[in-house]
């Protein structure tokens, strides 16, 4: 069909129908970058802290401390002896186990990156701070787990 308007032009490979703008076209003979392990784990254990942090850690913090002056919660000499008595429940102990060490992990994965807009940066500088702030949650957290298996298995 001469002098037909529609034409069919020869394009590049890259401009065929398997290709999408803003995405880079992948090459199964190209190496691959390095895979990650510990990251994804870090920022699970953030996801589950913030979660803790948002919606168990204040409903714990009035129900301790603000339910029981305001007369909204009953309190009586006794309440400590309860209290105790709870405790010794595993379900008590591992709520307190995951708000504590989730809260840790949480709050110090925020901080790092707080800490790294704020212009604390460089390879070595950011591992510094993921070494000491996860090994502040870490123990932390391994404190928590201590307190909340003592009494209960050894």
């Amino acid at each position: 069909m001469e002098g037909s308007d529609i034409a069919e032009e020869v394009r590049p490979a890259r401009e065929s129908i398997a290709w999408s703008p803003g995405r880079e076209t992948v090459h199964a003979d190209s190496e691959s970058p390095p895979e990650v392990l510990l990251e994804p784990l870090f920022w699970g254990l953030f996801s589950v802290g913030g979660f803790i942090t948002a919606f168990l850690f204040p409903v714990t913090l009035f129900l301790l401390f603000f339910a029981g002056p305001f007369g909204l919660w009953p309190t009586d000499p006794g309440a400590y002896d309860a209290f105790v008595a709870r405790w010794q429940e595993p379900l008590v102990r591992l709520f307190f186990f995951v708000l504590i060490g989730g809260s840790l992990f949480h709050g110090t994965h925020r901080l790092k990156f707080m800490l790294v807009d704020a212009g604390l940066k460089g390879r070595g500088v950011e591992a510094f701070l993921d070494l000491g702030l996860n090994g502040i949650a870490i123990f932390g957290s391994l404190g928590a787990l201590y307190y909340a298996l003592r009494g209960w298995l050894f």
